[in-house]
């Protein structure tokens, strides 16, 4: 705000340029009630056992830690994509996610690692806000191409989270037989139908009563309203906390009026904090672009000779434009006004370039210097189980001390070189 304010006032002495900078997020207004609309649907489900109930599918199996937690990240993708907010999805469900893996006997650097992975990989998925956004601010893509590519990129990473999760293991792969565990499991889904009833009730009420299909349009409105009657299901009619063995959750709500409330409160408090951030974010979004300084590096700079340089260079200066600590959607709007024209310049094509854009801001908010992921897991999971997965790591080797870190980096990392690189080297060979 002050090296804004500094540049603006004092440098340039032009008053009304950071008035103007932070102005523009009245052009996308809509979209902020959409996030809050989202943040409210997954702080409801926080006040519900759709988590637990789905990982009883899994208990009878038996996974080692390592499947469970592949299973885990695929699964919270779903969530993370109609939330919008991979941070609303670590609070909302990471705790559910975190606990499960332990019981399952992961170590707690592994539960961490995947804890906060969990709202990474689905915004790339339909119908995430952020492509939404990226869409509204560049003609150049649609979000059906962008949800198109999006799909194959969180195919492509989930893979790779399963074979470094296997690589990496401590102990065997080793699962339960199908005529020990597949009737169980199976049985594990009978809870589950009247949720399942509520959430397609609730869509085709929507598509031949309201005459609105279910699309990244329409989600925000939909997702709440099928989030809001399974919490009123489950308060009134389910009771499912008195079937679910060590319920112990002093958050969850118990009922609609408290539930309803707490999520409420919740999310105006990050609401407030997240138009500011973003608010902050376009006022250093404008120093960025009036100063001129990516255009004069990408004409200047011995990174920008050709494309594989200038892919190079984007890939380092994303990932430092997301280490900053930018909102999300606020780095979008920066990167959509200075850092897209000079891409599409040196020929890389609209759709990989945002493809980069998405995968490498999720894999800056894994890594140093902030980790905003990391920060949330640790706000979601408590000082105490941080501390005790330190002193668990005590005495092995560097890896697995410092798992939490390095896993969901080596990922994320192999990912953003993939999707980088993968699209050069196909035209280069293959074409």
């Amino acid at each position: 705000t002050f090296a804004s304010a500094n540049y603006f006032l004092l440098i340039h002495n032009n008053a009304q340029g950071l008035a103007l900078y932070v102005d523009k997020l009245m052009d996308v207004a809509e979209l902020f009630t959409k996030i809050s609309l989202f943040i409210w649907a997954g702080l409801l489900m926080k006040q519900t056992f759709i988590g637990e109930l789905v990982f009883r599918i899994f208990k009878p199996w038996r996974l080692p830690a390592e499947l469970l937690a592949c299973f885990a990240i695929f699964l919270m993708a779903v969530p993370t994509a109609y939330t919008g907010a991979s941070g609303a999805i670590i609070v909302a469900m990471g705790g559910v996610v975190y606990t499960e893996l332990r019981r399952a006997g992961a170590r707690r650097n592994l539960a961490l690692a995947a804890t906060a992975m969990t709202g990474s990989l689905g915004v790339v998925l339909r119908p995430c806000l952020l492509v939404l956004i990226i869409a509204v601010l560049n003609k150049e893509v649609t979000t059906d191409i962008l949800f198109l590519w999006g799909t194959r990129v969180f195919l492509m990473t989930s893979v790779i989270f399963l074979i470094v999760a296997l690589i990496t293991r401590d102990g065997s792969i080793k699962v339960a037989s199908a005529k020990e565990a597949l009737v169980p499991s199976l049985k594990a889904f009978i809870p589950l139908a009247p949720y399942a009833a509520i959430i397609m009730a609730t869509v085709y009420f929507f598509r031949f009563v309201m005459n609105v299909h279910l699309d990244e349009h329409s989600a925000s409105t939909i997702v709440p309203v099928a989030i809001l009657l399974i919490v009123i299901y489950e308060k009134v009619y389910g009771k499912p906390h008195e079937k679910i063995d060590d319920y112990h959750d002093e958050e969850r709500q118990l009922t609609v009026e408290a539930s309803v409330r707490q999520a409420t409160t919740a999310t105006g408090e990050l609401m407030g904090g997240l138009l500011l951030l973003i608010a902050l974010s376009m006022a250093f979004s404008g120093v960025i672009e009036e100063s001129h300084i990516i255009q004069t590096a990408a004409d200047q700079g011995t990174l920008f000779h050709n494309i594989w340089t200038a892919v190079t260079a984007l890939i380092l200066l994303l990932a430092m434009i997301g280490m900053s600590g930018l909102e999300p959607f606020g780095a979008v709007i920066l990167v959509s006004g200075s850092v897209a024209q000079v891409a599409y310049k040196f020929g890389i094509n609209p759709v990989h370039f945002w493809m980069l854009v998405l995968i490498s801001f999720e894999m800056a908010f894994l890594a140093p210097v902030i980790g905003l992921n990391h920060l949330l897991t640790r706000h979601t999971v408590g000082e105490k189980e941080v501390e005790l997965a330190r002193r668990e790591a005590e005495g092995k080797n560097f890896w697995y001390r410092n798992e939490r870190y390095i896993f969901p980096m080596c990922v994320m990392v192999i990912s953003m070189l993939c999707v980088g690189y993968g699209p050069l080297i196909y035209q280069t060979y293959f074409q």
